[in-house]
């Protein structure tokens, strides 16, 4: 049986309200200077900005007659306290709670009570900007605490160009060891040496969580050859996934953590952490080598049908044990989680 790639309306807006109760991703904290700016998140077009250098987030619309808010311009507010962001239009401007607290048009008159737009909840971790879409959230932000650790030294943030498949398509990309063989030959796997590691996958808190050692092309960029045994730990989300590398050089952080756009569009942003080789200008290569890595998934997993994982009960998808065991588990643990599938 070949499943259609295009889900129903009702399985893309239970997808959309299930992933709206976890943070997400939807910038780099950097790209918000000034002035707004205008992100996707769920197929909702949102405006995030800085007011008096606490972030706020609204539906990208002005509440007066619909323009993008992303073209707004940040101005003193009413007499002259704190910022507020100041529509193109007619310039109705709004406070950080999403309240509207000046009409120009009539400023000798009461604001009515609907003039607002509404605002979500927003934070700044680890370089990146993060949106709840309900107001309170089903789990926290995910956890990379190598980014604050002394011990290990981080590369540049890396933004990728939007997949075409959802986010839990690509945890399961990263999740799933035993692709390495065959999608990255020489670099994470050997084709002589296909058969799977022995796993271990259990829910944790907030994640799902995998083990495994396996043997993996020595790290050439510090003068490794062969085969190693190194192993993972794996920590994921509906929508990230951490996945800890120890082997004989030392200790490999990756934190991948992906903006649902929409169903079928995603967005990445990857940082790595390593404590051995720690020389910045040793960065270049590891970001090289990950962005060649990311290259040869994003064709396989923007194949993948349908564009919501089915469920488990339907068998479209034929898993085989030992070698899918974390993906098992991490299918079911998502649809424990009310994270719908087609």
């Amino acid at each position: 049986m070949i499943a259609s790639r295009q889900p129903a309306a009702e399985a893309v807006a239970a997808y959309n309200a299930a992933m709206a109760r976890f943070w997400q991703p939807v910038c780099a904290a950097a790209e918000v200077g000034a002035g707004p700016h205008f992100v996707e998140l769920l197929d909702r077009p949102l405006t995030v900005v800085r007011l008096d250098g606490e972030l706020a987030c609204f539906d990208d619309v002005c509440r007066h007659l619909g323009a993008s808010l992303s073209l707004a311009s940040v101005v003193p507010g009413p007499g002259g306290e704190g910022q507020v962001l100041r529509c193109a239009y007619h310039g109705w401007s709004y406070d950080r709670s999403g309240r509207c607290v000046d009409i120009p048009a009539r400023r000798d008159a009461p604001i009515p009570r609907d003039a607002r737009v509404r605002a979500y909840p927003v934070a700044e971790r680890y370089g990146l900007l993060w949106v709840c879409l309900e107001g309170e959230s089903t789990a926290g932000i995910p956890e990379f605490p190598e980014f604050d650790d002394p011990g290990f030294h981080l590369t540049p943030l890396r933004v990728y160009e939007p997949w075409a498949c959802s986010a839990p398509r690509i945890v399961m990309g990263a999740l799933d060891d035993t692709h390495f063989p065959w999608v990255h030959p020489g670099l994470l796997g050997d084709p002589e040496h296909p058969e799977p590691p022995e796993h271990r996958a259990w829910v944790e808190g907030e994640y799902l969580m995998s083990t495994y050692s396996t043997l993996q092309p020595a790290n050439e960029t510090i003068g490794g050859a062969g085969l190693e045994t190194v192993s993972y730990t794996n920590w994921c989300t509906p929508s990230s996934i951490r996945l800890l590398k120890s082997g004989p050089a030392g200790r490999y952080a990756i934190y991948e953590v992906v903006c649902p756009v929409a169903y079928d569009r995603s967005l990445i942003f990857l940082q790595m952490a390593r404590d051995f080789d720690t020389d910045p200008a040793r960065d270049a290569e590891y970001v090289a080598f990950e962005d060649v890595i990311q290259a040869q998934d994003k064709p396989v997993v923007e194949s993948q049908r349908p564009w919501l994982l089915p469920p488990l009960s339907s068998r479209l998808m034929l898993y085989v044990r030992p070698a899918d065991l974390p993906l098992i588990a991490y299918q079911k643990w998502l649809e424990e989680l009310g994270v719908p599938q087609v």
